[in-house]
């Protein structure tokens, strides 16, 4: 039989009762790749073309800026092969995902789904071309398809995890 110690060893006297540890907050960045890493000039043949340097030094920007990391949600996280252009491209700039989202009826609902499985995200937002359904109006930067992520759109992402 295991003797149940009411003392604390080290000091003598009680054991401290120990506050509760909570996993650690974290700041989130739900990333599509084209529109947004990629551009109408850059995208030739879709999930084969890098992304655009400059998209993905207004990335390394918005997270250097707020420690947040990086979820796949783009259609690039269903294909293997895609999967690795991304995680190559973001080597380039020393960037990783830590994740990417299920594949559901709709993008809103992916990420809704990948949030209610980590209660510690504390803000984020999502790097999108196209509009994300009314859920999320307040943590959607939207870029366009021609343009990709500018630094404007690196700004507005890191005013909304940085709040």
């Amino acid at each position: 039989m295991v003797e149940q110690r009411t003392e604390n060893p080290c000091v003598g006297g009680p054991i401290p009762s120990w506050p509760t540890i909570r996993s650690e907050s974290m700041k989130v960045v739900f990333l599509d790749v084209d529109g947004v890493l990629n551009d109408a000039v850059t995208t030739k043949d879709l999930m084969n073309d890098l992304p655009k340097k400059d998209h993905l030094d207004c990335l390394k920007m918005i997270i250097d800026a707020t420690g947040a990391k990086i979820v796949l949600s783009s259609t690039w996280r269903l294909f293997p092969g895609a999967r690795n252009v991304v995680k190559s491209a973001l080597r380039t700039v020393e960037l990783e995902f830590i994740d990417k989202t299920e594949e559901l009826r709709d993008r809103a609902s992916e990420i809704q789904e990948w949030l209610s499985r980590h209660p510690e995200v504390e803000k984020f937002v999502i790097l999108d071309d196209e509009e994300i359904s009314g859920k999320f109006p307040n943590n959607l930067v939207q870029t366009t398809f021609y343009q990709g992520l500018l630094p404007e759109h690196a700004e507005k992402a890191i005013k909304i995890l940085n709040s």
